[in-house]
């Protein structure tokens, strides 16, 4: 991210690196995640989002300013996110709780892919090439903001997706006491922004997806090595 670029002693060119690296995989992040959420929820009956247009890898779609300049900073982000009817849901219930995981899934299968051909690029080409050297930095971003946006999308706050899930599993008489949360969500992303970056809670989650990750492609490859 560029704060870190920044407090690192980062130079210019390793700072624009970050800008623009940081950018594309922010834009492809919330692409993928969005129209993961608008797919299934098609899939499972409410067909309001295809009208929307967001059934869609388009990043402009789902792109909120705020939100990204927020992910190019800190790590952590928002787009605009795809609302669901859960009353066009032939099963509401599943139909909100499979929209809502829709999302995150993507954004660690869109890691692991991005790992993947990080990985057979580094073992493929391992001289110095600027421009191979180049594009595993951007698959390097590609994975960890994946992951970033997937886990952070899966913490339990509303309108998070974790807090979706979490609705669902409730009795009736919760449910709509923690959902009420949501007025206060501005205040509370902030301070949740800030307690993630403190503790870097969400980097030791990303770390340790990314090993299982590579020990899952090590497996994978090593018969062709």
């Amino acid at each position: 991210m560029i704060i870190n670029a920044i407090l690192s002693g980062g130079t210019i060119v390793e700072i624009l690196q970050a800008i623009v690296f940081g950018a594309v995989a922010v834009l492809l992040s919330i692409s993928v995640h969005e129209w993961a959420h608008a797919v299934v929820a098609y899939m499972m009956g409410d067909y309001t989002q295809k009208s929307y247009g967001r059934m869609t890898l388009n990043p402009i779609k789902h792109l909120n300013p705020i939100g990204m300049i927020m992910f190019l900073l800190l790590g952590f982000g928002w787009a605009n996110p795809v609302m669901m009817d859960s009353r066009n849901f032939k099963r509401p219930k599943l139909g909100i709780i499979l929209t809502s995981l829709a999302g995150p899934f993507a954004n660690f299968l869109s890691g692991f892919i991005w790992l993947l051909i990080y990985v057979i690029l580094f073992l493929s080409f391992p001289g110095d090439n600027v421009f191979v050297s180049n594009l595993c930095t951007l698959l390097n971003y590609l994975v960890l903001y994946n992951l970033a946006f997937g886990f952070f999308n899966l913490i339990p706050i509303p309108p998070l997706d974790g807090s979706k899930v979490v609705a669902e599993l409730l009795p009736n008489q919760y449910k709509y006491k923690y959902l009420s949360i949501e007025r206060y969500s501005m205040y509370i992303f902030f301070a949740l922004i800030i307690i993630l970056n403190r503790f870097n809670f969400i980097s030791a989650l990303t770390s340790g997806l990314m090993s299982l990750f590579l020990s899952i492609i090590s497996a994978i490859i090593s018969p062709f090595i």
